[in-house]
């Protein structure tokens, strides 16, 4: 009796096993889904894609607006140098032929950014010579004379596509 029911334990054991571990055939509504799942993973990959060159297009173009406006405010100071040594040069002039100065002393503008002058963070030495010269303005510029320009430190493509 002990080995009928020991080799019906085993039996019953072996059918169970037997039946758990076989997997039925997908049905048509699992094969649709599977499918669904495929074509959702190509989408998903191609959008992760799509999303990592917007991002680093968007990137770019923060880059760059934030160069124009660094160069717009260096080109603003050395503009302000200028006048500001023009004036200087009329009041030498003035007080030279006895005259009283007409514009006073002048005190230079101030751009910084992070502490540091914002011409001189992109390789641009601003001068208050008399009487004034373009020497700044050249060394703004001269990032154009190229078919890759730098302004204001940063490296950008003409180009780039």
């Amino acid at each position: 009796m002990k080995r009928v029911l020991v080799l019906l334990a085993v039996v019953g054991v072996t059918v169970y096993a037997a039946s758990a571990w076989s997997a039925s055939a997908p049905t048509p509504a699992e094969k649709q889904l599977l499918r669904d799942v495929a074509t959702l993973k190509a989408q998903v990959k191609k959008l992760q894609a799509q999303a990592k060159t917007a991002t680093a297009s968007i990137n770019t173009v923060g880059s760059l607006a934030a160069n124009a406006l660094l160069y717009t405010v260096c080109s603003d100071t050395l503009t302000a140098d200028a006048l500001q040594g023009t004036w200087q040069v009329l009041d030498q002039v003035a007080t030279a032929a006895g005259q009283a100065a007409r514009f006073g002393p002048q005190s230079p503008i101030t751009a910084t950014l992070q502490g540091k002058d914002v011409c001189a963070g992109g390789g641009v030495t601003r001068s208050q010579v008399l009487p004034p010269t373009v020497a700044g303005f050249q060394a703004l510029l001269a990032g154009f004379h190229t078919n890759s320009f730098r302004v204001l430190g940063a490296h950008v493509l003409a180009h780039q596509r």
